[in-house]
């Protein structure tokens, strides 16, 4: 299949938005369905429950598809840059079940690259360590994950969810009796694998929920060479889908239920699933009537979102090391200044991108292009220090934080919120409300195929649900 570009997709999206939507003729049998949200989760389970034979509509506040895939044309020349989500994370697991963003993938022949991250390099200070200190590093932080999961947290009872990583951490140093600098060395490389993966501090992420979810660890992380927003776009063919129609109101104490969006639309519906995101939950933006119940409640307000940032740049030349990846270890927060470079899927490109999380993140977000590019390049400049840099020809940064209709990057296992909370938050109000996205994925939250697991989980309740 043939990607489309980004103006044809806006083209289309805009020119269905405008055309009539007749009212279908309903089946007693097979309810009405009204989804909300057009990122994977929605659009995973409106393609499952249309072909189900259910009547569906899917309800978007943004102006487009794919809510945190989002694959932007408009600012490096033309090339697809992942804004949003970026690697398919793994082909299968061990028992040869394959993720099914990879089965998407290889159906619709989208050409694909290995994105490894062993492939880089590995600085203290701005000097480059040998392999023989890189194996040191590595193996110090094995260690301490094996110690952290196989020994600490086994001492934990379910009650303490407020135990933190970075408690582990210095629990661990302490044990070890680790010298300043194999503590620094592991604390950046726990900032740049961990708080970089989970997009949050070790000091809010908890000890006893962490590592709780399953992985595709066969095959290792893979691109989307002509970008991820192929994804929501193949889901969405065929679908019935408005966009910039952002919800204000829910009414569901009866059958229909109600939607009431911001530019006066009314939306009814037999059954009803939300899959915005946890932080748009979070921000009370959408009240729901009546209140959800207290489960539910408590699971939101204790779940977290966690704040995940793009520093996109483009340079004149390339200047850093061969590979996919290089940190730099410093003895101070944020620790460990990781960037990949994006010569394996755009060859030539010279584009870098410094990744930014937690705290970290927060505080760039709301910082001008000017204040976030004068903090980076002091970043590179200090993993670097012999050389003179370039300037860079574009930035970019992402500030999905500040984005209203996200408010976060992808939820994450905080301290406080026991690993139930993801199973509270995902089930059902009574045989009308459902809920779906990457924050209800018990196995595979802040993930893509979880959102996908989801959508496919909720539709499939939808359908077994009793009439309302």
């Amino acid at each position: 299949m043939t990607p489309l570009s980004r103006r044809q997709l806006l083209r289309i999206a805009a020119s269905s938005a405008l055309l009539p939507h007749p009212k279908p003729v309903l089946a007693a049998s097979k309810p009405r369905v009204l989804v909300i949200g057009a990122g994977v989760a929605g659009l995973t389970a409106a393609r499952t429950l249309q072909s189900a034979g259910h009547p569906v509509t899917v309800l978007e506040a943004a102006t487009r598809i794919g809510g945190r895939v989002h694959t932007d044309r408009s600012l490096f020349g033309g090339l697809p840059i992942e804004l949003g989500a970026q690697f398919i994370h793994g082909k299968r697991n061990d028992a040869g079940i394959e993720n099914p963003i990879w089965t998407q993938a290889r159906s619709q022949n989208w050409p694909t690259t290995p994105f490894s991250a062993d492939s880089g390099a590995l600085f203290r200070n701005g000097l480059p360590l040998s392999t023989k200190e890189e194996d040191k590093v590595y193996s110090l932080v094995s260690d301490a994950y094996e110690w952290m999961i196989d020994v600490h947290k086994e001492q934990l009872e379910n009650s303490q969810t407020t135990v933190s990583l970075l408690s582990a951490f210095e629990a661990f140093s302490r044990q070890r009796k680790l010298s300043n600098t194999r503590r620094l060395d592991l604390r950046a490389s726990l900032a740049a694998e961990i708080e970089g993966d989970l997009a949050d501090d070790l000091s809010r992420i908890s000890l006893l929920a962490f590592d709780e979810d399953e992985e595709f660890a066969v095959g290792g992380d893979q691109m989307i060479l002509g970008g991820y927003d192929q994804l929501p776009a193949h889901l969405a063919t065929g679908l019935d889908i408005r966009l910039s129609k952002r919800i204000h109101r829910i009414e569901h104490a009866r059958t229909p239920s109600r939607v009431f969006t911001q530019d006066g639309s009314v939306f009814e519906s037999e059954k009803l699933l939300i899959t915005v995101p946890l932080g748009v939950l979070r921000s009370n933006t959408i009240t729901f009537s009546p209140i959800l119940p207290p489960a539910k409640r408590g699971a939101i307000s204790r779940m977290r979102m966690g704040a995940f940032t793009k520093v996109i740049l483009q340079f004149p030349n390339r200047f850093w090391p061969d590979g996919n990846w290089f940190t730099n270890i410093i003895p101070k927060a944020p620790w460990g200044l990781s960037f990949s470079s994006m010569e394996t899927p755009h060859p030539g490109s010279n584009i870098l991108i410094a990744w930014q999380s937690g705290s970290r993140a927060r505080a760039l977000e709301s910082q001008t292009n000017a204040q976030v590019l004068s903090i980076v390049m002091s970043d590179l400049r200090a993993t670097f220090p012999s050389q003179t840099l370039p300037d860079p020809a574009q930035l970019h940064v992402t500030r999905w934080s500040l984005n209203p209709l996200t408010l976060g990057a992808y939820s994450f296992p905080t301290v406080g919120s026991p690993r139930q909370d993801i199973n509270r938050l995902a089930a059902p109000v009574g045989s009308h409300l459902f809920f779906a996205g990457e924050a209800t994925s018990a196995d595979y939250p802040g993930t893509v195929h979880g959102a996908w697991l989801s959508g496919e989980r909720a539709a499939t309740e939808i359908i077994n649900s009793p009439a309302s």
